[in-house]
Protein backbone atom coordinates (compact mmCIF):
# COMPACT_ATOMS: atom_id res chain seq x y z
CA UNK A 1 0.00 0.00 0.00
CA UNK A 2 1.18 3.04 -0.86
CA UNK A 3 0.42 6.21 0.71
CA UNK A 4 0.94 10.04 -0.04
CA UNK A 5 3.11 12.21 2.55
CA UNK A 6 0.47 14.42 4.25
CA UNK A 7 2.48 18.12 3.59
CA UNK A 8 1.60 20.28 6.86
CA UNK A 9 2.25 23.99 6.74
CA UNK A 10 5.15 25.53 8.87
CA UNK A 11 6.39 29.22 8.96
CA UNK A 12 9.65 30.31 7.81
CA UNK A 13 12.31 30.40 9.90
CA UNK A 14 16.36 31.64 10.36
CA UNK A 15 17.76 28.03 9.69
CA UNK A 16 14.56 27.52 6.99
CA UNK A 17 13.66 30.56 5.70
CA UNK A 18 12.03 29.36 2.09
CA UNK A 19 10.18 26.48 4.05
CA UNK A 20 6.36 26.24 3.52
CA UNK A 21 5.66 22.89 4.45
CA UNK A 22 7.02 20.18 5.88
CA UNK A 23 6.17 16.13 4.55
CA UNK A 24 5.02 13.69 7.11
CA UNK A 25 4.52 10.17 6.91
CA UNK A 26 1.06 9.96 8.03
CA UNK A 27 -1.36 7.02 8.01
CA UNK A 28 -5.40 7.51 7.97
CA UNK A 29 -6.25 4.99 10.15
CA UNK A 30 -9.85 3.22 11.70
CA UNK A 31 -9.60 1.80 15.47
CA UNK A 32 -12.02 -0.36 16.61
CA UNK A 33 -13.38 -1.56 19.97
CA UNK A 34 -16.37 -2.54 22.07
CA UNK A 35 -18.46 -1.92 18.45
CA UNK A 36 -17.40 1.24 18.10
CA UNK A 37 -15.67 2.85 15.72
CA UNK A 38 -12.86 5.87 14.98
CA UNK A 39 -11.38 7.18 12.44
CA UNK A 40 -8.02 8.48 13.13
CA UNK A 41 -4.53 9.83 11.98
CA UNK A 42 -1.11 8.51 12.65
CA UNK A 43 2.57 9.03 12.12
CA UNK A 44 4.53 6.40 10.97
CA UNK A 45 7.62 6.60 13.39
CA UNK A 46 10.65 4.80 13.10
CA UNK A 47 11.60 6.42 16.23
CA UNK A 48 8.60 5.57 18.79
CA UNK A 49 9.21 2.47 20.38
CA UNK A 50 5.70 1.23 21.02
CA UNK A 51 2.28 2.48 19.24
CA UNK A 52 0.36 5.37 21.00
CA UNK A 53 -2.60 7.39 20.64
CA UNK A 54 -3.99 10.55 22.77
CA UNK A 55 -6.28 9.04 25.90
CA UNK A 56 -9.64 11.20 24.10
CA UNK A 57 -9.59 8.23 21.65
CA UNK A 58 -9.76 5.96 24.29
CA UNK A 59 -12.90 7.23 25.76
CA UNK A 60 -14.43 7.01 22.58
CA UNK A 61 -13.90 3.69 22.21
CA UNK A 62 -15.35 2.94 25.28
CA UNK A 63 -11.63 2.32 26.69
CA UNK A 64 -11.24 2.86 30.58
CA UNK A 65 -8.23 4.56 31.52
CA UNK A 66 -6.45 4.35 33.84
CA UNK A 67 -6.19 0.68 33.93
CA UNK A 68 -3.97 -2.08 35.04
CA UNK A 69 -2.00 -2.09 32.12
CA UNK A 70 -0.11 1.04 32.88
CA UNK A 71 3.49 1.68 31.06
CA UNK A 72 5.97 4.63 31.91
CA UNK A 73 8.43 5.80 29.01
CA UNK A 74 9.74 8.82 28.19
CA UNK A 75 9.98 10.73 25.12
CA UNK A 76 13.03 13.77 23.61
CA UNK A 77 12.39 15.25 26.97
CA UNK A 78 13.20 12.47 29.39
CA UNK A 79 10.28 12.66 31.61
CA UNK A 80 8.23 9.79 32.73
CA UNK A 81 4.82 9.38 30.87
CA UNK A 82 2.17 7.37 31.41
CA UNK A 83 0.23 5.20 28.99
CA UNK A 84 -2.42 2.65 29.21
CA UNK A 85 -2.80 -0.34 26.94
CA UNK A 86 -5.65 -2.62 25.79
CA UNK A 87 -6.14 -4.08 22.43
CA UNK A 88 -8.29 -2.88 19.09
CA UNK A 89 -8.28 -3.80 15.91
CA UNK A 90 -6.89 -1.15 13.44
CA UNK A 91 -7.30 -0.55 10.10
CA UNK A 92 -4.83 1.09 7.60
CA UNK A 93 -7.33 2.56 4.76
CA UNK A 94 -6.30 2.67 1.05
CA UNK A 95 -8.37 6.01 0.58
CA UNK A 96 -7.85 5.10 -3.26
CA UNK A 97 -8.60 1.21 -3.39
CA UNK A 98 -10.50 -0.04 -0.17
CA UNK A 99 -9.98 -3.48 -1.17
CA UNK A 100 -6.19 -2.64 0.14
CA UNK A 101 -6.72 -1.54 3.33
CA UNK A 102 -4.53 -3.72 5.99
CA UNK A 103 -6.36 -4.85 8.92
CA UNK A 104 -4.31 -6.14 12.34
CA UNK A 105 -4.98 -6.12 16.35
CA UNK A 106 -2.85 -4.22 17.89
CA UNK A 107 -1.95 -3.74 21.94
CA UNK A 108 -2.45 0.10 21.87
CA UNK A 109 -1.19 2.37 24.28
CA UNK A 110 -3.54 5.73 25.29
CA UNK A 111 -1.75 9.06 26.81
CA UNK A 112 -2.48 12.55 27.67
CA UNK A 113 0.77 13.23 26.56
CA UNK A 114 -0.33 13.30 22.51
CA UNK A 115 -3.59 15.50 23.24
CA UNK A 116 -1.83 17.89 21.95
CA UNK A 117 -0.51 16.55 19.08
CA UNK A 118 -4.12 14.79 18.73
CA UNK A 119 -2.46 12.40 16.29
CA UNK A 120 -1.11 8.56 16.77
CA UNK A 121 2.23 7.45 16.29
CA UNK A 122 2.68 3.38 14.71
CA UNK A 123 6.01 2.95 15.99
CA UNK A 124 8.28 -0.48 16.73
CA UNK A 125 6.55 -2.84 18.78
CA UNK A 126 3.37 -4.05 16.74
CA UNK A 127 3.57 -1.70 13.85
CA UNK A 128 7.37 -2.08 12.65
CA UNK A 129 7.30 -5.44 13.81
CA UNK A 130 4.65 -6.87 11.69
CA UNK A 131 5.18 -4.86 8.71
CA UNK A 132 7.79 -3.91 6.31
CA UNK A 133 7.73 0.09 5.87
CA UNK A 134 9.74 2.17 3.12
CA UNK A 135 9.89 5.68 3.09
CA UNK A 136 10.22 7.46 -0.29
CA UNK A 137 10.97 11.07 0.97
CA UNK A 138 12.11 12.51 -2.29
CA UNK A 139 8.91 11.32 -4.12
CA UNK A 140 6.89 12.00 -0.97
CA UNK A 141 5.13 8.89 -0.37
CA UNK A 142 6.02 5.88 1.91
CA UNK A 143 4.85 2.40 1.33
CA UNK A 144 3.66 -0.90 3.54
CA UNK A 145 3.82 -4.30 2.78
CA UNK A 146 2.36 -6.95 5.28
CA UNK A 147 5.30 -8.94 6.76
Amino acid sequence: MKIAYSQLPAKPDAVFPNRQSVGRPIAPLLLEKHGKMLSVLAIVDSGADICLFPASFAAALGISIPNPLAYVFSGTTNHPQIAYFDKIKVTILDLLDSQQSISFDLNAGFCDTLEHVGLGLLGQEGFFSRFDVCFHQTESYFEIKGA
